[in-house]
């Protein structure tokens, strides 16, 4: 087993890390983290030149306690999309990501209306999400670069489980008519303060979970990163056992007008054979043993947060895996051998933000599998205190079609709001492009109660010839070319005294292939800094309540639909800060609830993890 070697690995890289000092922060920490200036070792002297001593000590002193400017311009840059959702938007960053008790990407996508997640298991095991019913309509990028599925035998839809959550500083997901985009972008540090973070969890099926933060922002703008995580699940029953080592790099200098800086991430994750439950007679889910490695070199000049800006990247996207066979089935598989694949992708991007205006146009050129695909994309958001309007245009050289949507949010009153996206897209037909004219669109009206937002809604889109999850099961069929249509109801926002509700419910017009009937998640949140016992906001307490729905889901097979049965599961979270350090707890399906998202693979019953994730300052 690797695990015990890999945990060997990383303890001793965090316990290296933590012994120099560090000059960087993720977060503003709280009054009383902000470092202290020394005091001058000379304050009182004797004798006839004590008068010149002191006087020379005390300007030593204010040249020590006035420090350089210890907040450095960014590294890149980005104009995130404007969002156009009623109430609470759907973005993240980093502290609000790790308090939201996310592991995975699919936890946060579980929050998004129109989104149906899968997986087979706990955090070592396979996971995809569609939207609108559609896999192919889920799209990530990462610091600009988009990750596509490389996996030659996993021809379906990109393994969310890959996309490593815990590196990001900021996370925004983009709902619009026809796709869902979701853009990450990187951790990245501005402050010449020292900064280590160290995060330990541990739980239920035998998890174990450890994080290293070191990062250094020098005083000519260098920046210096590096970052680690290693988890390893060894379950007893079905939950799916593996584990996963990934690390960070990134080496760089940035300026007021410019930055160039260099990024790798890389994660070697081992799965072992995941079987079903038995009498269930559908295959396990066969092991893995895989790496991915994501690389770029960018370079940026320009304004960050107004004017014009441009930016230019060169990444490199590799990915190296073997198939174990499942040797009880008595054969072995020919695709049991080594295979490998890489993508180069080219980014000129370019921007231009002038007051609520906000103008953006790219290119994209991939390399892949000895052919060359060309893409190029503009988009126009406009952002005023009554509404957000925003369109976007791409030509997709990759997937052979030409899109455009639009989207809006419009607050006419205090308390009425709407918003409401439309999209077409088109095949090129300069190519053998296998989609078909689409159009979605979906809309939402709103009033405000008090502090949440009541909203209902109503989703349609055309299905395109699409992916089956074959990671599952290789016997799986696609998502077939049919409109689907639903209609969806939430409540959203703060209520009073620190309490706030985020639920949803979307009623689809059918059960059909990977669509359940009905979907819903609703969460009770609470959260208090005690401000009048702690003025110095060194304690905050985040207790939430979340129940989940899903209708039973339909798996299409050539020899005939398996379907899941109607799944519910009641969490709970609890985050407790001190200071600088935050003890977590959660709990997921609380009740014990027997249930399966993939048909034969029970998930696990009551998953408890909890642990403490500690950022330090010099």
């Amino acid at each position: 087993m690797r695990t015990p070697a890999r945990l060997g690995l990383v303890a001793g890289a965090l316990l290296y890390a933590a012994a120099f000092p560090a000059e960087a922060q993720v977060v503003v920490p709280p009054p009383s983290a902000v470092p202290i200036p020394a005091k001058p070792r000379d304050t009182v002297l004797v004798g006839a030149d004590s008068s010149k001593a002191k006087a020379d000590s005390i300007e030593k002193a204010k040249a020590d306690s006035i420090k350089a400017d210890s907040i450095k311009a960014p590294i890149g840059r980005f104009s995130d999309p404007a969002l156009y959702e009623i109430g609470p938007q759907y973005e993240w960053n980093r502290a609000q990501l790790f308090a939201a008790g996310a592991l995975t990407v699919v936890d946060i996508l579980d929050r998004i209306p129109g989104v149906t997640t899968f997986r087979s298991g706990w955090l070592a095991t396979p996971q995809t999400a569609t939207y609108n019913a559609d896999f192919q309509r889920v799209r990530v990028f990462y610091d600009g670069i988009e990750i596509d599925n490389l996996d030659s035998r996993n021809s379906g839809p990109l393994d969310l489980s890959t996309v490593q959550l815990w590196s990001l500083e900021h996370l925004s997901i983009e709902r619009s008519a026809g796709e869902l985009r979701i853009y990450m972008r990187s951790w990245r540090v501005d402050n010449t303060d020292p900064y280590t973070r160290v995060d330990i969890a541990t739980g239920n099926e035998d998890t174990n979970l450890y994080r290293g933060f070191y990062g250094r922002r020098f005083n000519n703008g260098g920046v210096l990163q590096l970052a680690g995580q290693q988890y390893g699940v060894a379950s007893p029953r079905f939950a799916g056992s593996g584990d996963a080592l990934s690390l960070l790099a990134r080496l760089g200098i940035a300026r007021k007008a410019w930055s160039i800086d260099a990024f790798v991430l890389r994660s070697h994750a081992t799965r072992d054979l995941e079987r079903t439950i038995a009498g269930s007679g559908r295959p396990p889910v066969l092991s893995l043993d895989a790496t991915n490695t994501d690389a770029y070199i960018r370079a940026a000049v320009g304004g960050v947060e107004s004017g014009p800006w441009a930016q230019i990247t060169v990444a490199s996207l590799g990915f190296k895996g073997t198939t174990g066979p499942d040797r009880t089935a008595g054969t072995a598989f020919a695709d049991t051998l080594e295979r490998r694949q890489s993508e180069t992708q080219y980014n000129a991007s370019a921007g231009f933000t002038l007051g609520p205006a906000r103008v953006e146009v790219e290119d994209r050129l991939r390399a892949l599998g000895g052919q060359t695909y060309n893409g190029a994309s503009g988009r126009l958001d406009l952002v005023t205190p009554i509404g957000v309007a925003t369109g976007l245009v791409e030509h997709d050289g990759f997937r052979k079609t030409t899109n455009a949507d639009a989207g809006i949010r419009a607050q006419p009153l205090p308390f009425i709001a709407f918003s409401g996206s439309i999209g077409r897209s088109i095949p090129i037909t300069s190519g053998a492009s296998t989609q078909i004219t689409t159009t979605s669109a979906r809309g939402e009206v709103a009033i405000k109660l008090f502090g949440p937002w009541l909203s209902a809604g109503m989703i349609r889109a055309d299905g395109t010839p699409g992916l089956a999850p074959v990671v599952y099961d290789t016997l799986l069929l696609p998502t077939v070319a049919a409109r689907v249509s639903a209609r969806t109801a939430s409540i959203r926002g703060p209520i009073r005294g620190g309490f706030g509700i985020d639920a949803w419910v979307t009623q689809w017009d059918t059960a059909g292939s990977y669509k359940p009937k009905y979907e819903s998640r609703s969460e009770i949140n609470y959260s208090n800094k005690f401000p009048r016992a702690f003025p110095r906001g060194d304690f905050e307490v985040r207790v939430a309540g979340i129940f989940e729905y899903r209708g039973s889901v339909t798996f299409p097979l050539e020899a005939g639909d398996l379907q899941t049965p109607v799944a519910k599961t009641i969490s709970a979270l609890l985050e407790i800060r001190i200071m600088r350090a935050v003890l977590s707890y959660q709990q997921r399906n609380l009740l014990a609830y027997q249930y399966q998202v993939i048909p034969g693979f029970e998930m696990p019953r009551v998953l408890a993890i909890y642990g403490v994730r500690w950022d330090f300052w010099n």
